[in-house]
């Protein structure tokens, strides 16, 4: 790791920092909160397979049909996925995917493969498109599988569990969609299963990924849906919606007769991702005569932690809602305020009071620590401590932390450096960016000085 700035650096921080004793030994460092966008982990912006993110960008979002990736029976083309994963590295973001078994956009006629038609599956001819850019274009035949038909079950079964042992827990994987039923998997179909086969489809998914992040589609809980929702809920999932922008979806939504059955739908958001993707680009919506700033309003009123960029172009009036909307989906954390012990002696343990707080509509679902740090005058760190705190539970608002560092008994006497930094401690990610104004170094952030005597 590259070396802090040096102690004098920190020194010209508190200078410009309004602080205040509290006791002779005490003092206290405010921070000015900031407007950056950034892009940390599990929130903010999506952008779709091979599109420029119009922001910084946290995820990179791919949808595929199941005949691409296992066009042979047991024959699977995982590079589409493999260089998505190595793509989305390089930039630093991970990858969401979503099956596809129908697909109202797909070139051809199958979006199943051929060879599971071939075995004797049972499937729905159908013919979507048009005009409209969302109804799927070119309306060229196409075949959705019978999702009761014993053999999809078995045979996408064995695909999911290949996909699942494959992926699930890699660290580059952010969420994967509840898909592999209705049209472009979104759960909507003229041609339903029965309840019990389409929890089949969700157990799928729940046997083959432990450890990655599912959602699941909201349009799966509407109708008679509902049970199918609140089982996926009630193992774990989280929920997406496509089709923000509509004001049909928006009033169809939670607390609606149409979700009436979906049990702590509203609750969700604190305990797994809640992801949105628009109706349609900016100029359909505009066109279709849509508030923009209603569909913003509706994202963060439902505590978004992802959006898929699918919107196009955006004119410069309203640049400052999709600013807003990117700044505060998901979490933001921001150290508002530090307070210590001016001094401590070698050996002894400094008491530290932060107060933080989450400035997004969402929370964070990752795994990262809180910790300080003290930094020599070289920027070296010599004494490094996880505090209790566990920012998964920092909901949107205010939050007061109190930490002790140790410090070593063995240390030269002097001024150091005070750090703080919000760790992944599998050392998979780097550490979070924060949304406050202090000199900062590989996600750790210098907060103050102490004497050590």
């Amino acid at each position: 790791m590259k070396p802090f700035p040096c102690v004098c650096c920190v020194a010209m921080l508190l200078l410009s920092q309004p602080a205040f004793a509290a006791g002779d030994n005490w003092t206290q460092v405010h921070f000015r909160e900031v407007d950056t966008l950034f892009a940390n982990p599990g929130q903010g912006w999506m952008s779709y397979h091979n599109t420029t993110p119009r922001f910084p960008c946290s995820v990179v979002y791919l949808r595929f049909d199941w005949a691409r990736v296992e066009p042979e029976e047991g024959q699977y083309h995982w590079e589409l996925i493999d260089e998505a994963l190595a793509a989305g590295k390089s930039k630093g973001s991970a990858i969401a995917i979503r099956v596809m078994t129908a697909n109202a956009h797909s070139h051809g006629y199958y979006s199943s493969p051929k060879w599971l038609f071939d075995l004797g599956c049972k499937g729905f001819e159908y013919a979507s498109g048009g005009n409209d850019p969302t109804s799927g274009g070119t309306p060229i035949p196409r075949i959705e599988p019978d999702y009761a038909d014993p053999i999809y079950l078995a045979k996408h079964g064995a695909f999911m569990t290949a996909l699942g042992k494959r992926y699930d827990g890699n660290p580059q994987l952010e969420f994967l969609d509840i898909g592999s039923y209705g049209i472009w998997g979104e759960w909507h179909t003229p041609h339903r299963a029965p309840i019990p086969v389409r929890k089949q489809i969700v157990d799928m998914y729940l046997q083959a990924f432990k450890q990655t992040p599912l959602v699941f589609m909201s349009d799966g809980g509407m109708s008679d849906g509902a049970e199918v929702m609140n089982y996926a809920l009630a193992h774990g999932a989280g929920f997406r919606r496509d089709g923000v922008g509509s004001p049909w979806h928006e009033q169809n939504w939670i607390g609606s007769p149409a979700f009436a059955g979906v049990q702590g739908m509203a609750e969700t958001w604190k305990h797994a991702p809640v992801i949105f993707e628009w109706y349609g680009d900016y100029a359909y919506l505009k066109g279709k005569g849509w508030s923009f700033d209603a569909a913003v309003n509706f994202l963060l009123s439902n505590h978004v932690s992802m959006i898929n960029d699918n919107l196009g172009r955006v004119p410069p009036a309203a640049w400052p809602q999709l600013e807003k909307l990117a700044r505060q989906a998901g979490y933001r954390f921001v150290l508002r305020e530090i307070g210590h012990e001016k001094s401590a002696a070698r050996g002894a343990t400094l008491k530290v009071k932060m107060h933080w707080a989450n400035v997004g509509v969402g929370k964070l679902h990752h795994a990262f620590q809180l910790q300080l740090a003290l930094a020599n005058a070289a920027g070296q760190k010599i004494a490094t401590t996880t505090t209790a705190a566990d920012p998964r539970e920092w909901l949107p608002g205010e939050h007061e932390v109190a930490a002790s560092l140790p410090i070593p008994a063995n240390l030269t006497a002097g001024a150091y450096t005070l750090a703080v930094a919000l760790c992944d401690p599998a050392g998979q990610r780097p550490p979070l960016q924060l949304a406050m104004e202090a000199p900062e170094k590989q996600g750790w952030y210098l907060a103050s000085q102490v004497n050590v005597e």
